[in-house]
Parts: C-alpha cells; structure tokens; sequence
C-alpha cells in the first residue's frame, strides 16, 4: 500500500513545480497540491506516510500564496513564496522517487 502514496506524494511535488514553472497561468496547481496533502494527511495513519511534516508545509505554503495574493503586494514576498515552495516540491519528490528506486 505504500507505492500508491508515493504516487499521491510525487504528484503533488510535481504540482507544486507546475505551479512555479507556469505562474502566470491561471490554473490552480498549488490548490491541486494542497487538496492531494490534505488527502494524504487524512490517510497517514492508515497508511504509515513518512515525512508527514512536508504536507503541512504545502498547506502553509497555500495560506502565505493568499495573503501574498490578497494583502501583500512585495515582489520580496513573492520570492519567498516561490523559493519556499521550490524547496518543498523537491523533497517531496525526493522522498516519493525514493521508493520507486
């Protein structure tokens, strides 16, 4: 039951890097990201997810892009906000393509 996980979690990371790579776009990547999480924070215990701390973090990420979007209006946050966000989509994929390996 672990390989299916690890698909929800490698889909996920790679959600987050669309999210990054096509900005611009109006497609909701990152919402797609955090309904994934919420899915796998949902089943962890069931599931024994390791790295469980990574999908709280793709939630924060996703409440700090509203406030940037509606309240915030510093190009430095929207830098923080992509940096942040990069570094979460690569450990998740790093931890999801570890198991596939």
């Amino acid at each position: 039951m672990l390989v299916p996980i690890k698909k929800l979690q490698f889909m996920c990371g790679l959600c987050l890097l669309l999210q990054i790579i096509f900005q611009m776009m109006f497609v909701p990547f990152h919402l797609l990201a955090v309904i994934l999480s919420i899915i796998i924070i949902i089943w962890q215990k069931r599931l024994r997810i390791l790295q469980i701390q990574y999908h709280y973090y793709v939630l924060f990420l996703y409440v700090y892009r509203l406030m940037v979007l509606l309240v915030l209006t510093y190009s430095w946050c929207q830098i923080i906000y992509l940096c942040l966000c990069l570094y979460v989509a690569c450990v998740i994929l790093l931890l999801s393509c570890r198991m596939f390996l």
